[in-house]
C-alpha cells in the first residue's frame, strides 16, 4: 500500500480538522496516510510515495532548517508537493514582484531594509498615509503590522523585539479587506471552491488568531479568470494553490499566492477533500506539465 505523508510541524503535529478530511479521502482511495512534523527526523519521510506540505506553520522560526529539510527530501528523490523549487520561490515575498512583472495586479509594494527611516521615506515616495509592514518570510499574520510615518520608529522597533532581523515588505493598506479577503482554492490547476476571510471589527488581519472568520463565498466570473491568470504565469502547475485577493472596482487585486501551507477550508465544500485527494493520486503517475513559458526568478 502506498503511503502519503502530510507534513506538519512540532508546534502543531496533528492534522488540522480540514486536513483530516483530506487524509480520510486518501484512505478511502486505498492510500495509507501519516502526519509527520517537518522538523523531526528526516528518515521518517523515507518510505513515502509522496510528501504533501500541509501545516508546516512554524517554518519561519527556522528558515535555514526548513530549507535544509526541503533539500534533504529532494536529495533523497522523494516526490514533494508542492515542488521544492516552487516552495522556495514562494517562501520569500519578493515573489510578489515577480508576479507584478508578469502583469498580475497587486497593491503598491516595496521591499525595504528593516529601518524606520527607510520605511517613512518609502511611505512618502509611495504617497501612502499608512501601509502594512510585514517580514519577507512569515506565516499566519505573524509580525504583520499597520505603519504610518509617525509610527514607523515604534513599529520597526517592535519587529526587532521579536528577534526578527531580516528585510521587510511594505504594502499599501487595502481598505477593501474590511469586507473580507477572497480565497480561491485550486487543485492541479482546477478550481475547487472559494471562501471569504473576514477580519473582526477594528482589525485588518484576517487570520484566525486575530479573530478572523471564514465563510463560503461565490466568485465573479472575471475574478475567477484573473485568479487563473495568476497560476498561468507559474513555471509548473502546483498540486494545490490558494489565490488570495480583494475585489477593487470589479477586479481581483492579489494579496498573496499561497503555495506552501495555506489553510484550505475543505470543510466548507463537500467535494473539496475528494478533489484534493484525486489530484494527489494523479500526481503519483507523473509530474505536472509546465503552464507558462517562463519560470519566475527564484529569490536568492
Amino acid at each position: 500500500m502506498q503511503r502519503i505523508i502530510l507534513a506538519t510541524c512540532n508546534r502543531w503535529p496533528e492534522l488540522s480538522a480540514s486536513d483530516r478530511l483530506y487524509g480520510d479521502a486518501l484512505v478511502r482511495r486505498g492510500v495509507a496516510v501519516s502526519a509527520v512534523p517537518w522538523n523531526g527526523p528526516v528518515d521518517a519521510f523515507s518510505d513515502a510515495a509522496a510528501v504533501v506540505l500541509r501545516s508546516t506553520w512554524d517554518y519561519h522560526y527556522d528558515l535555514p532548517g526548513f530549507r535544509a529539510w526541503l533539500d534533504a527530501l529532494e536529495g533523497r528523490g522523494l516526490r514533494v508537493h508542492n515542488a521544492p523549487a516552487l516552495v522556495r520561490w514562494n517562501l520569500d515575498k519578493r515573489y510578489l514582484g515577480d508576479l507584478a512583472e508578469r502583469g498580475v495586479s497587486l497593491p503598491k509594494t516595496r521591499v525595504l531594509a528593516r529601518d524606520s527611516v527607510a520605511v517613512a521615506a518609502a511611505l512618502d515616495e509611495m504617497q501612502l498615509s499608512r501601509a502594512v509592514l510585514k517580514p519577507l518570510v512569515g506565516a499566519s499574520g505573524h509580525n504583520v503590522r499597520l505603519v504610518s510615518r509617525e509610527s514607523a520608529v515604534a513599529v520597526v522597533g517592535a519587529l526587532g523585539e521579536d528577534g526578527f532581523a531580516g528585510d521587510v515588505i511594505l504594502q499599501e493598506f487595502v481598505a477593501e479587506v474590511r469586507d473580507g479577503e477572497l480565497s480561491l482554492v485550486f487543485f492541479d490547476g482546477r478550481f475547487s471552491h472559494a471562501f471569504r476571510r473576514r477580519p473582526p471589527a477594528g482589525e485588518f488581519r484576517v487570520n484566525s488568531q486575530y479573530g478572523g472568520v471564514v465563510e463560503p463565498a461565490t466568485v465573479p466570473a472575471d475574478a475567477m479568470e484573473q485568479a487563473r491568470a495568476v497560476l498561468a504565469v507559474l513555471p509548473e502547475t502546483p498540486l494545490y494553490a490558494r489565490v488570495d485577493g480583494v475585489l477593487r472596482e470589479g477586479r481581483l487585486l492579489l494579496m498573496e499566492l499561497e503555495l506552501l501551507e495555506p489553510g484550505l477550508a475543505l470543510d466548507l465544500d463537500p467535494d473539496a477533500a475528494g478533489h484534493f485527494a484525486e489530484a494527489t493520486l494523479r500526481r503519483l503517475d507523473g509530474d505536472a506539465p509546465l503552464t507558462g513559458p517562463d519560470a519566475p526568478a527564484t529569490p536568492g
